[in-house]
């Protein structure tokens, strides 16, 4: 599987390993074998350590818990103080740490509990930082992605302007051509 990584955030990115919650959920993260392709692709260990269904449903429990805490703010809702918990619970944990194996070569090895202590230690820093102010939400009605916008203006409101960017410009596109009628040189053709 391939995971997509446009949130601008590892904790964000965990949290859109469900996508399109609102209208067709979908689990990226099915089994072991998702879990250690995700955590590879996502740059937090080289090599995923051992991965089991329990360490899957760990997981699945601290996405939802930073979806739900990054979700409050635009919810205009105070976040549940059992998510804080359990973000903060697991960035107590050990983290994901490199190993130097000579010039030029560090490897980032670590078991699926230190790389949730690092996503949730990167959680804590997002969330009770000022930038927290700078997520959004996905100005695709379907999508549920959440991001950071890092634009200069703050005006990001896509979470990839060529998905769900791309979507909504074709379809902009799409209803004003049809608002406009036929171009000049169009031939109408009769029904039938």
């Amino acid at each position: 599987m391939e995971f997509t990584f446009v949130s601008g955030h590892p904790a964000l990115d965990l949290a859109a390993t469900l996508t399109w919650r609102s209208s067709y959920p979908v689990e990226l993260l099915a089994g072991p074998r998702d879990l250690s392709a995700w955590i590879e692709q996502a740059g937090l260990a080289d090599v995923a350590g051992r991965v089991g269904d329990a360490d899957v449903e760990r997981t699945r429990e601290l996405r939802e818990a930073v979806y739900r805490t990054a979700s409050a703010d635009l919810l205009e809702q105070r976040p549940r103080a059992g998510d804080l918990r359990l973000i903060s619970r697991t960035a107590a944990g050990e983290q994901v740490t490199p190993v130097l194996e000579g010039l030029g070569r560090a490897v980032w090895r670590g078991t699926v509990d230190q790389v949730l202590a690092t996503v949730a230690h990167q959680a804590c820093v997002l969330l009770g930082g000022p930038d927290h102010r700078r997520i959004r939400a996905c100005a695709d009605s379907q999508c549920t992605r959440l991001f950071v916008d890092h634009s200069r203006s703050g005006s990001r409101r896509w979470c990839d302007k060529l998905t769900c960017g791309g979507r909504a410009n074709a379809a902009a596109y799409r209803r004003r051509r049809s608002q406009r009628g036929p171009g000049p040189g169009s031939v109408a053709l009769p029904p039938g």
